[in-house]
């Protein structure tokens, strides 16, 4: 599953062909890991809001800049977390 994403992540944040892949999925698999903590049980596969998460967090670590993201998505990986503990 992550390494299908590389491509999609490289076209979406208009990453060079140049950059490695190795690199691209080193990223997903550390934002996949946060998270996974973050909010544990949460399908990659079926929660579009695990996958925009995950993706954007690739962009910031390309940059440099996780401690920006988790400023940045604070708000949204909070109500992420709540949407998982109260039942529809």
């Amino acid at each position: 599953m992550l390494e299908e994403m590389i491509e999609e992540v490289r076209q979406e944040f208009q990453i060079p062909p140049y950059f490695p892949d190795e690199s691209l999925l080193r990223y997903l698999k550390e934002g996949k890991h946060r998270l996974d903590t973050l909010n544990p049980g949460r399908s990659l596969e079926t929660d579009d809001t695990f996958r925009s998460l995950l993706k954007n967090y690739v962009y910031y670590a390309y940059n440099h800049k996780t401690y920006e993201w988790e400023q940045n998505y604070a708000a949204i990986i909070l109500s992420w977390q709540l949407e998982s503990e109260v039942p529809s």
